[in-house]
This record gives structure tokens, C-alpha cells and sequence, in this order.
């Protein structure tokens, strides 16, 4: 779709592609309102997991201004992280308020809250919720006590048409009981499981037509609370955490269930029909592409240019001599300026904490490096034996989710069991001798991976109050020419 396409185009060619839809959705919202025997409609265009891609929001602005004139009770949603990944946002001086400034300018109505709004810590996350011009929700969280979360359980809005829809929070636990972020990032939260949490509001019901569970829990776990709630118990679930894209209807125990990959990638338009006697009938999505091509809104993009003028962070540091094709090859090369930036042995990155994986051959500058490493983490320094080290590397590829970690100093070979589990991690030097295993070693890790990992070793770790990011942006500045890591291999994979 080109630029100049003007919006009475765009508006009949949408016409066009929801005519699978019920209704035109145009009709008088006064009329509906008065006539208690008419069908009603509710639409939401929902995006999760936008990641601050600011790049992307003229073009989502133009498509929800298209949207809301066909549809003027629309209501705009995301299912959370809508922080972390950009630097322009991550290193702004107030961090996160970029994109939390684009999302008051498209006047969003509500948003979960991802376990990335976190990354702002607590201070940060309070100004981010008083900020913004549209509610944040999640049921499964307490905040810290005294605190100034602007931070709802719920919310139940009526729209112009008289329909009451209620809207429900969640948010993913781990393990630990925490979201996935670091665990300084939650001092003073306390969090419930959102399965048990969601039976305590399916209340909501009685006071609402329509009720919707904004989770942010990942798919697989969508469809698991959807089988586990009575049939038809809520009518939708607008999903995030697990970048999915589902692009047809995905109906579980009478629920509907959505998601639109991430970053802006895509939105999800949702329709649904509620009877007179307030039972919805009909539900009904679609999947329409972003991106950052086609007709924008220049208000916006005067904005998001704003933003990106950052000479500061798009300086040259160094050049690499070669592409780097996957996440593997960027792990190394983060492993290798972290091992330099603590002067260690041996240096590991989880595969979590890299966050790009594709770099262009040529110009790096510090936008890249925050790419890849958007957290803020410090570098923590071990004293660990061979011993303690395979012990980590066991926990931690089942705690990353079957990955094994990115080394530098060292190689390492996995092997795993037919339950998909490490039953051992062999490791070599790079001349391909054994590791000496009751030999202790200086080993560089990020706080998170030392908060979180949970193996036994007798060193509690130094923190060198470093933060990996500017440790790598140091090292590039030092080495100046990198080289190619395309044959790099330090990982290998055996299957028993």
C-alpha cells in the first residue's frame, strides 16, 4: 500500500477484507444504544509485546485512525512488554517514556502489564504508570506497600453503544515466583498464580456482557487456563508473552484466543456480536500486517523522529568484518567482551540476554550493543572449579528452556537425555584438551544469571558493578576491527 492511498480508499478496502465480519459495524451507535432489541458490536485492535519498536507506530497510527472510522467505539489494547529492546527508548533519560508518550498520543485504552515493565525498576515502573493516559492491569500482583503504582485488577468499561465489557489482567509467574526479570526489578511486589487468581474473577460477568482476559502468560498457557475454566466461561483471551502469531481463529472450550507475534509486527482486529439479552453470539478476528510500510500519521512520525535523534548512540565504535547470521554467533561475541570486560578465565551469556540475531557486517555502534544487551545487568565475578562449572551449565539448559549457554574461554558439549535434559556437559579447552575440573577458575557472569541459577558451589560471586552493555561498548572501542565469528562453533549438541 502506497503512501499517497487516501483514507476513503483505505476505509473500502477494509470494508472489503471484513466482510467476513458481522454487520458493517457502521451504524449509528446512538440508534443501538436506544433500541434494546438491536445486535451489538464490540471491536479491539490488540498488539502485544511491542518491545518499544517506536519505528513502527506512523503506520499503526494511520491504520488505528482508518479503523476508528469504521468502527468508533474501538477500543486499543496491547497485552504488555511494551518496553525493552529499542535503545532509543531503553537509554532515553527517562527510560521507557518514549513509547509510553506514542501510546498516549494514539490514546490506547488499556494494556497488561509484561514482565518487561518491570526493567524500569520500581521507581521507573511508578512513573511509567502515572504517565500514561490509559490503565494498567493485572490482577496477579500486589505492589510494593506506600508505593504509587497506578496499577487495576480489573476494569469495566461501557461503551457508547451501552455494551459493558470487563477486562482482566494476568500476568506469567516462573518458578521462582517472580516475572521474568531480574529480581531487584520486583522488590517489594508479592504475586499470586494467575490460574488460581483467574477463577476469582469470572464474577465479573454478572456485571459485564462481554469479558476478557488480557494475558500476558504466553500461548500454550492461554489455552491451558482456557481448558481448565468452566466452557464459556469468559469470551476472549488477548494473549502476549510468547511472540505467537495466530493468525486464525483458535477456539478452546468455547474461548477465543489471540496474539500478534511481536514488535509491531502485526495487530489483531477482533469483532464480536452481543445479543439483546447480552450473550455474545459471534466472535471473530483477524490478522493485519504493520510493519513500517504504507500510509503513517505524520504527527507521529515527527515524534518517533524526535526520538531516534540520538547522534551520541549511533556513533561508530567499531566495524565488523562479516555478518553475524544468528544469535549464536552475537553470544559469542558478547561472551568474549564480557570474559575481557571482568579480565576472567572463562565468561558465559544465557541465551535470554541476547537479544538480536542478526548484525550487519560494517559500522557497530552503541544502538547495537543495547540491542543485544537492553537489560542493565552488572557483571558478576566467580571463583568456580570445573566441577561447579559443568553443574551450572546443567541447571541453567533446562532453565533457559533446553539452550545451552554462550561461552568464551571455553568449549562445551551437551549431552542429552531422552527427556530432552542435560545428563552431563563435558568441557574442553580450546585446543580441544579436557577441562581441568578440580582446577578453580575466574568465571564472568551477568547478576541475573547469578540471582537466578541455582546450583551448588561454595564462591557467593563479587559484583563488579559493571554493567555488561558498557563493558562490551568499552571492548569494541579497544578492538576497533572484529573479526568473523561465522565459523565460530564453541557449543555442540549431542542427543542420546
Amino acid at each position: 500500500m502506497k503512501k499517497t492511498i487516501r483514507l476513503t480508499v483505505l476505509t473500502r478496502l477494509i470494508i472489503i477484507s471484513f466482510s467476513m465480519f458481522m454487520g458493517t459495524g457502521c451504524s449509528s451507535t446512538r440508534r443501538l444504544a436506544a433500541d434494546s432489541h438491536t445486535d451489538k458490536t464490540v471491536e479491539i485492535l490488540a498488539v502485544n509485546d511491542m518491545h518499544a519498536y517506536i519505528d513502527n507506530f506512523p503506520r499503526l497510527a494511520f491504520m488505528v485512525d482508518s479503523l476508528r472510522a469504521l468502527y468508533p467505539n474501538l477500543l486499543l489494547i496491547s497485552g504488555g512488554d511494551n518496553q525493552t529492546g529499542n535503545p532509543i527508548n531503553d537509554q532515553y533519560p527517562e527510560k521507557g517514556m518514549p513509547i509510553i508518550e506514542l501510546m498516549n498520543a494514539l490514546k490506547f485504552d488499556l494494556s497488561a502489564i509484561g514482565n518487561h515493565e518491570f526493567d524500569s525498576k520500581p521507581d521507573g515502573f511508578a512513573r511509567i504508570t502515572n504517565r500514561a493516559k490509559f490503565n494498567f492491569l493485572c490482577a496477579n500482583l500486589t505492589p510494593p506497600a506506600n508505593s504509587d503504582f497506578r496499577i487495576s485488577p480489573y476494569k469495566i468499561i461501557t461503551l457508547p453503544n451501552g455494551v459493558k465489557i470487563a477486562l482482566v489482567g494476568l500476568l506469567h509467574i516462573n518458578a521462582r515466583g517472580i516475572p521474568d526479570t531480574h529480581p531487584d526489578n520486583v522488590t517489594g511486589f508479592s504475586f499470586t498464580d494467575p490460574f488460581e487468581t483467574a477463577t476469582h474473577y469470572l464474577s465479573l460477568r454478572d456485571s459485564s456482557q462481554v469479558l476478557v482476559f488480557l494475558n500476558h502468560i504466553g500461548f500454550e498457557n492461554d489455552v491451558l487456563l482456557a481448558n481448565q475454566l468452566p466452557h464459556n466461561a469468559i469470551d476472549l483471551i488477548i494473549g502476549a508473552h510468547s511472540h505467537t502469531r495466530v493468525e486464525k481463529e483458535q477456539m478452546h472450550n468455547g474461548i477465543l484466543i489471540t496474539q500478534a507475534e511481536r514488535r509491531l509486527k502485526y495487530a489483531t482486529l477482533i469483532k464480536l456480536k452481543v445479543k439483546p439479552d447480552g450473550k455474545v453470539v459471534e466472535r471473530e478476528m483477524k490478522l493485519l500486517t504493520v510493519g513500517n510500510k504504507g500510509s503513517e500519521r505524520s504527527d507521529i512520525r515527527t515524534m518517533v523522529n524526535e526520538f531516534n535523534d540520538n547522534p551520541v548512540l549511533k556513533a561508530s565504535i567499531a566495524v565488523a568484518d562479516d555478518d553475524f547470521t544468528s544469535a549464536e554467533q552475537v553470544g559469542y561475541l558478547m561472551a568474549d567482551a564480557l570474559r575481557a570486560g571482568a579480565k576472567a578465565e572463562i565468561a558465559f551469556v544465557n541465551p535470554g540476554g541476547v537479544r538480536v540475531e542478526h548484525l550487519p557486517k560494517g559500522n557497530i555502534s552503541p544502538l547495537n550493543v543495547y540491542s543485544m544487551d537492553p537489560f542493565g545487568n552488572d557483571i558478576t565475578l566467580f571463583n568456580l572449579t570445573g566441577v561447579e562449572i559443568r553443574r551450572m551449565l546443567i541447571f541453567a539448559y533446562k532453565f533457559d528452556e533446553f539452550l545451552p549457554l554462550y561461552p568464551s574461554g571455553i568449549k562445551s558439549r551437551y549431552l542429552i537425555n531422552s527427556d530432552g535434559n542435560a545428563e552431563d556437559v563435558q568441557l574442553f579447552n580450546y585446543d580441544n584438551t579436557p577441562l581441568d575440573m578440580k582446577r578453580k577458575y575466574t568465571v564472568a557472569i551477568n547478576n541475573y544469571m547469578a540471582t537466578v541459577y541455582d546450583f551448588e558451589h561454595q564462591d557467593s560471586g563479587t559484583g563488579l558493578f559493571r554493567p555488561t552493555a558498557e563493558s562490551m561498548i568499552e571492548y569494541l572501542r579497544n578492538q576497533k576491527q572484529i573479526a568473523s565469528y561465522r565459523n565460530e562453533k564453541r557449543v555442540e549438541i549431542i542427543k542420546q
